[in-house]
């Protein structure tokens, strides 16, 4: 992996086309993992996507932040450091051009597929609901399935190529990234999260037995929890910073909702210091009219969610979003509203903690689009 990540820095500032594996914009675990590992066999077996087989560009794995961000993903930096990833050469969005007109560059997006580099979109791997405003072009390949993590989609993709079969170094290295994804994004495979699916299941048991893995409930359980403390640990971020840590932005028509979500629950961030005024810098910073804290804390396996939504200065789509929410029934939040609190806004607990943020986005961008289209 990381002469193949070596070789990529190289080509950095040539002006030959691309060929851009680019995860989300949150570039969780999950996404960052998904971008690397299906660039590095993208790259050496182009045949994981047929359709991209006669594609000559050399492949770009980016990781949708700026490098100033990095150390913010803090189960990221863990996670690739612990597996001997050099982070030096990774590429960060601001450190390479990419081109949102018509290009000879391309993309394949990784665990998402709505984006303002459409127009440039060859491939799609993702495993959230296809949502069919994407803009995306007919002949654009699709691995989209709903299941609990991105790796698995792309641990599948090596399995049709027959490349968890002989297991070599450099694929161990790669299962072993996907497998950590997978082990987090399914909450460890808890029934009460209920996040996975049974073709996670059965990627995470393929990638066990080509590890050959002995005991796979302990070695499960121990790296689940590595990640999930190394992911709760905000302890050198402040509370702007924790803003920034996992992020989603719903913008249209000069309006904009920002969706941060964390490993503590909203109502333990907002006693933290500074937390009024950092989110008036936040706002400025995103541009923000609205904002959805999303918390998340897990202990033992157990999950407990909260939300906030803070108005910066749009009462009305403040109060649209929370009409949103608090009226869905597909999916039903099972919200319970916090009636202590110790600052402005409307805060919840998520009594349905199988809800996550991938069911709220399509919900608040259905407002944002609403509202930008009637003011």
């Amino acid at each position: 992996m990381n002469q193949f990540l070596k070789q990529c820095r190289t080509i950095l500032g040539n002006k030959l086309p691309k060929l851009i594996v680019l995860g989300n914009e949150s570039c969780d675990l999950d996404s960052a993992v998904c971008c690397l590992c299906l660039a590095f066999n993208l790259a050496k077996n182009p045949g994981i996507i047929k359709s991209l087989t006669t594609c000559n560009n050399p492949v770009l794995p980016v990781l949708n932040v700026t490098r100033e961000e990095l150390p913010l993903k803090t189960e990221v930096v863990h996670f690739l450091r612990s597996n001997h990833v050099d982070l030096a050469d990774l590429v960060c969005r601001d450190e390479v051009e990419l081109p949102e007109g018509q290009s000879e560059t391309k993309f394949v997006l990784v665990d998402h597929h709505v984006s303002r580099f459409r127009w440039n979109v060859v491939a799609v791997v993702d495993h959230r609901p296809f949502d069919g405003n994407s803009g995306l072009e007919g002949g654009t390949y699709k691995f989209i399935e709903q299941v609990g993590s991105c790796a698995t989609l792309v641990t599948k993709l090596m399995e049709q190529v027959d490349l968890c079969k002989e297991v070599t170094g450099e694929n161990a290295e790669v299962l072993r990234l996907l497998y950590g994804a997978i082990v987090l994004d399914t909450v460890n495979f808890s029934a009460e999260a209920d996040r996975a699916r049974p073709l996670d299941h059965e990627m995470a048991a393929l990638i066990e037995r080509s590890l050959e893995v002995a005991d796979f409930g302990a070695y499960r359980k121990t790296l689940f929890d590595e990640l999930v403390a190394k992911r709760s640990d905000v302890s050198s971020l402040d509370s702007l910073q924790i803003l920034s840590k996992d992020l989603k932005i719903v913008s249209k028509n000069g309006i904009t909702v920002a969706i941060p979500g964390y490993p503590i629950l909203v109502q333990e961030y907002i006693k933290l210091d500074g937390v009024g005024e950092n989110l008036r810098k936040f706002a400025d910073k995103t541009n923000s009219n609205v904002i959805v804290l999303m918390g998340m804390k897990v202990t033992d396996g157990s999950v407990q969610r909260d939300l906030g939504i803070i108005n910066i200065n749009n009462e009305k789509l403040h109060q649209e979003i929370l009409n949103k929410l608090t009226s869905s029934v597909s999916p039903d939040f099972a919200f319970k509203k916090h009636d202590h609190v110790t600052m402005e806004g409307s805060f919840f607990q998520q009594c349905n903690v199988r809800v996550t943020r991938k069911h709220l986005l399509p919900l608040v961008t259905s407002v944002v689009e609403g509202f930008g289209s009637s003011d």
